[in-house]
């Protein structure tokens, strides 16, 4: 197994700095070498609740959750949860000191009762930040099939590096100056990051940092949600591209949670698909967490 060493940051830039395949001025590299962000890796293993301490990360099993915790309902019928984040966990690999240094982020999505599965249209999801650690492993509501839970993974955090997404509007300007930038720079690039560093980055988990969008940036579908646009017509869309571009540079990636996942069972209302959840900025300075957008991309 390949090592999570520090200096993987320096690796990076020397590749950008000295690889042949990347065929653009030097200039531009230092640019880009300087967008690279710190970011929060996530790998998992399978377990069990028994194997599990309350409170940890992980990806499904029963929640740990304050005492009285009143459990997401949506039409009277109980969410589904996915996932819990222990911050304190992720305080060492939050270089940019976003994140609150303890508490919990909690994931509760809604199925699709005419398909039975997670859509990600409109979906309804409960995306929670809790500061209490006075927490008790919970029991799911009644209301819960067997089948509407998940087996559990847990969370081992590491430290991640990511570049903007090759269709983020930080690009744009290398976009226009190079024909072919996505195979000057971008492919080259973001293969080494999955093939020489992280043997785990083809898994789509992670927190902060750049989106890792299966499709286009998922910064525009949270600035498009915010204009009332998400899913409007291709003609509104593409009048009110400026507006979005605009808008989506306010947002910032919160958190990326991977349905394809091996080690989860998630795949079974979520498909090959990815959940991105982000804020605003100002929204992630002041750790105000009330207003998640939620995006949901499939290969």
């Amino acid at each position: 197994m390949l090592s999570f060493r520090k200096n993987n940051l320096d690796k990076i830039k020397s590749f950008i700095r000295n690889s042949e395949e990347i065929e653009i001025e030097q200039s531009d590299k230092e640019k880009l070498i300087k967008m690279i962000r710190p970011t929060v890796g996530i790998r998992t293993k399978p377990s069990d609740d028994k194997n599990v301490k309350v409170g940890k990360s992980k990806i499904g099993g029963k929640p740990d959750l304050p005492k009285g915790f009143e459990w997401p309902k949506k039409d009277n019928k109980s969410m589904l949860f996915c996932a819990q984040y222990n911050l304190a966990e992720i305080t060492k690999f939050d270089k940019e000191n976003i994140l609150p240094k303890k508490g919990f982020f909690y994931i509760f999505l809604s199925l699709d009762q005419e398909w039975n599965e997670f859509n990600g249209v409109n979906q309804p999801f409960k995306f929670i930040f809790s500061e209490t650690e006075n927490i008790i492993r919970t029991e799911f509501p009644n209301d819960l099939e067997e089948n509407q839970t998940f087996k559990t993974a847990e969370i081992e955090y590491f430290q991640f590096y990511t570049i903007p997404d090759d269709e983020n509007y930080k690009l744009f300007e290398f976009e226009k100056k190079y024909e072919d930038f996505y195979f000057y720079f971008y492919q080259p690039t973001d293969e080494y990051l999955i093939e020489e560093l992280y043997e785990d980055s083809n898994k789509m988990h992670q927190i902060l940092g750049y989106d890792r969008s299966i499709q286009s940036s998922v910064v525009y579908e949270f600035a498009s949600k915010e204009l009332g646009l998400y899913l409007a017509e291709s003609s509104e869309y593409k009048k009110r591209w400026n507006d979005i571009v605009e808008l989506s540079k306010t947002y910032e990636l919160l958190l990326q949670l991977d349905c394809f996942d091996s080690n989860t069972d998630l795949t079974k209302f979520g498909g090959s698909g990815t959940y991105y959840f982000g804020l605003s900025k100002t929204d992630l300075e002041k750790k105000n967490f009330n207003n998640i957008k939620m995006s949901f991309q499939m290969t």
